[in-house]
């Protein structure tokens, strides 16, 4: 009798040790997940999610710095941010992404076409949904990570004026559109 309690006691020692042998690394060594096919995936997913935002900020950046002065309501910019809209790289995002992006362009075009009006501002960084979708990709600040790294990038801190501003933001969106430029996976601030 004196066998099973022995057992029964150290069951709960015996389980709880069984999580303390697990793999931890120490922040400066390799992710080794990435050597794994789908830690790659992943990784070349993160990535293409991080350029799609970074155009797609820059494709409601622009507009407004471009016609500044020139246009007098908000709804006059929809048409300009649909041109400059980042077409080609969301498709090369997941197709949760291409689904939440693509009803929200639907939106635009039907506000530009005076058919309804937006609840919210186009493409706010502070979507409930598209939070959501980062989220699952551990991006939650991909907003704040993406305008640091535009702002660092294109040094837009100093005395610009709109034209050099829109100038310098436009060869800025060429560089990452051809690759030439690529958002790191963390942008320090």
């Amino acid at each position: 009798m004196r066998m099973p309690l022995n057992f029964l006691l150290l069951c709960p020692v015996l389980f709880a040790l069984s999580g303390a042998a697990q793999d931890v690394g120490a922040p400066g060594m390799p992710n080794v997940d990435l050597e794994t096919p789908s830690g790659q995936k992943l990784a070349a997913e993160k990535a293409t999610i991080r350029k799609f935002f970074v155009l797609l900020y820059l494709a409601v950046l622009l507009p407004v710095v471009e016609n500044q002065g020139e246009v007098f309501k908000e709804k006059d910019l929809y048409p300009l941010i649909l041109a400059a809209f980042p077409e080609q790289e969301l498709k090369e995002c997941p197709q949760k992404l291409q689904k939440l992006m693509n009803a929200r362009v639907q939106a635009l075009k039907e506000a530009a076409d005076g058919k309804r009006d937006l609840q919210s501002e186009p493409f706010n960084p502070e979507d409930p949904e598209v939070l959501a979708f980062l989220a699952e990709y551990g991006m939650e600040d991909m907003c704040r990570q993406a305008l640091n790294w535009m702002e660092r990038e294109v040094n837009a801190r100093g005395n610009m004026d709109q034209d050099s501003f829109a100038q310098a933001f436009k060869q800025f969106r060429d560089h990452v559109r051809s690759g030439r430029l690529v958002m790191p996976e963390t942008v320090e601030e």
